[in-house]
């Protein structure tokens, strides 16, 4: 996050612990250990509203002088010995050195580059799993401990964490086990009160700060969770284009490492690439590199096999969050509450996984 660090901190709040309970609230386990990340990995664990990120990120992109042109639907690319074209659904078409793919799950990029290979991907497949995100005032008993909270009931889990000095976020995930596009959007004012009422209704007998937390949402969205295909190292490149974040490696979000790994890819791809800002003639430089693809590979062989766990690792951890029944809620939430036994070790390992790479 170079340049833009500072910015997150000062509008975010740190984390100073990490908090499970079973859904009235009963608690499960505690730990301070998001407290000691800051002294550790050289900046805190902070929460922050996805929307500031992305102005962050795009603000700081158009003070480096780097052209922004959104709304542009990629339908095509066509890769030369020497340049890559890029055609887009306005008729524009621009042409580079090469082309990075960072278009999400559903993305355009992968889909022609592997097409172009004769793989016809079907569609991200639904997992069975939605999620209803919101955000609300922080409830009054959770604003005396900055903490990433857990949730479990019966088929249904809450994660919240501050996001700001007095904001919540909060995702509530579920099963359901039909597609009902037609529900998974951003929820109309006039439609606020009765999806309100329908998650107190459903969140009946929880900790009563989760109600709250619904009660003053200032916007619900509800989404499905979906699942792609891995790709081998070797799908994620070509002669002159390269897949990073979702676009390679879509994850559910239960790990929240989504923005992390695409965040990761960078740190990796940049450190690939040579340093030409003090070349008087880029064009030859370029031209001087050979083949881009050498820089490509090594970079997907190193982040394929990381990512790779870590999808599996998030889609594992959602189907243990929403386990259905009291004997299989009663083994996870025995499981959760061991894990933070003995000094939180397996919980400490888990992080240690998480959060030391790119830089170790």
């Amino acid at each position: 996050m170079i340049g833009v660090a500072d910015a997150i901190k000062a509008e975010s709040l740190p984390l100073k612990a990490l908090w499970d309970a079973k859904a009235s609230g009963e608690v499960l386990g505690q730990s301070d250990l998001p407290a000691t990340f800051a002294e550790k990995y050289q900046q805190p664990a902070a929460g922050i509203r996805r929307t500031s990120l992305n102005l962050l990120l795009k603000n700081k992109v158009l003070e480096e002088g780097i052209e922004v042109r959104e709304g542009w639907g990629l339908v095509d690319i066509q890769e030369h010995d020497d340049s890559v074209t890029a055609t887009f659904s306005n008729g524009e078409s621009v042409t580079g050195s090469f082309l990075i793919g960072c278009d999400g799950i559903k993305s355009a990029a992968r889909m022609i580059l592997q097409k172009q290979r004769g793989i016809e991907e079907g569609a991200p497949s639904f997992t069975g799993l939605t999620q209803t995100a919101f955000l609300s005032e922080t409830p009054e008993p959770l604003r005396d401990l900055a903490a990433m909270r857990n949730w479990y009931g019966d088929g249904t889990h809450v994660i919240a964490y501050p996001v700001g000095p007095k904001t919540t976020s909060w995702a509530l995930t579920q099963r359901e086990t039909k597609e009902r596009e037609e529900t998974w959007r951003p929820f109309t004012p006039d439609e606020m009160k009765a999806q309100q009422d329908a998650l107190c209704k459903l969140l009946e007998g929880w900790d009563d700060s989760i109600i709250q937390g619904v009660k003053s949402s200032e916007r619900i969205i509800k989404f499905g969770l979906f699942d792609c295909d891995e790709l081998k190292p070797e799908q994620w490149y070509s002669k002159r284009c390269v897949l990073v974040g979702d676009a390679a490696h879509p994850t559910s979000p239960h790990l929240g490492q989504g923005a992390n790994q695409a965040m990761e890819d960078c740190y990796h791809l940049s450190s690939a690439l040579p340093d030409l800002s003090s070349s008087k003639d880029f064009e030859s430089s370029i031209a001087a590199l050979g083949s881009i693809s050498d820089i490509f590979r090594p970079f997907a062989e190193t982040r394929q096999p990381r990512t790779s766990v870590l999808v599996k690792g998030a889609r594992a951890l959602g189907e243990k969050r929403v386990a259905i029944g009291a004997e299989r809620g009663k083994e996870r939430d025995e499981a959760v509450a061991q894990s933070y036994q003995g000094g939180a070790v397996a919980i400490v390992e888990k992080f240690e996984g998480l959060l030391s790479q790119p830089f170790n």
